[in-house]
């Protein structure tokens, strides 16, 4: 009886075939054959008990070493906690959470507010007064000088001789519409004034002059405001903002009039006085 060729599972060539198996003529070889395929199945059963056994065995091993390994681990980290607690807990609250491992650089200490720098405010420069005395007489003892463009005593510091200059200059000149030197000791301009020396000795009378003569006065004082300005004197005297206002208006008042013989008119009084002034102390 012949058997067909057979074929592997891979599908190989006809030419890779099994060798074709005979049949035994007789039972007893045939009973032979199948009891050395159970013993050699046993043996393959048994050798794959072996290999299954010590693979267990070193998986676990392996298990177990890992077991310690982490057990140590744990412990480890453990006894660490308490340390690491401290740190978190002294670490400022803006602190990364990330962690740089031994490249730790401690954070800086906080900037300690600048020290308020207290505001002090310049002193004024210290000041003093210059007197000129109570009388004429006094004035002359103590240096003073007769300023007639104010009609007032003062210390030489505070006087301006260019100002005062010009307008004495202008008093004094002919062509004014009452005359030169038009200062009276009466309204109806009958009594005349003799001299500028006389009229420094008058301190506390009240004298008359011409409209034309208070307005000139009030033009020149605006001269010597200037010259305070531009530093070409170092003070004034009788320089009060009332005063100024006076001035003022009795130009404007001049302007809009239309006699023309109010500047010849004596309508202005003044007192002759003694004033002092300040000084800014070096």
């Amino acid at each position: 009886m012949k058997f067909p060729k057979l074929y592997s599972r891979l599908n190989q060539s006809e030419t890779d075939t099994f060798p074709p198996q005979v049949p035994a003529e007789d039972g007893e070889p045939h009973k032979t054959k199948r009891r050395y395929e159970s013993r050699a199945m046993t043996g393959a059963y048994v050798l794959l008990a072996i290999v299954a056994a010590a693979s267990c065995a070193v998986f676990g091993y392996v298990v177990a070493r890992q077991n310690i390994l982490l057990r140590a681990a744990m412990a480890s980290t453990a006894a660490c906690s308490p340390v690491s607690s401290k740190v978190s807990a002294s670490a400022p609250a803006h602190a990364p959470a990330h962690d740089h491992g031994d490249d730790h650089v401690p954070a800086p200490a906080p900037a300690s507010p600048p020290a308020s720098v207290p505001d002090v405010k310049p002193k004024p420069p210290s000041k003093s007064e210059l007197h000129c005395g109570n009388s004429s007489t006094e004035a002359r003892a103590m240096g003073c000088v007769f300023d007639l463009l104010t009609n007032n005593w003062m210390p030489e510091y505070c006087a301006d001789p260019i100002t005062d200059a010009e307008y004495r200059e202008w008093v004094l000149d002919p062509s004014r519409q009452l005359g030169a030197w038009a200062f009276y000791h009466d309204e109806q301009g009958q009594k005349q004034v003799a001299s500028e020396e006389v009229l420094s000795d008058l301190v506390g009378s009240h004298i008359y002059t011409t409209t034309e003569n208070h307005l000139a006065h009030c033009a020149f004082l605006a001269r010597r405001m200037h010259r305070l300005v531009t530093g070409d004197i170092a003070a004034v005297a009788h320089n009060t903002l009332a005063h100024t206002l006076h001035c003022t208006r009795a130009i404007l008042k001049a302007v809009e009039s239309n006699e023309p013989s109010l500047k010849a008119q004596i309508g202005s009084t003044f007192d002759v006085g003694i004033v002092s002034c300040l000084v800014e102390d070096e």
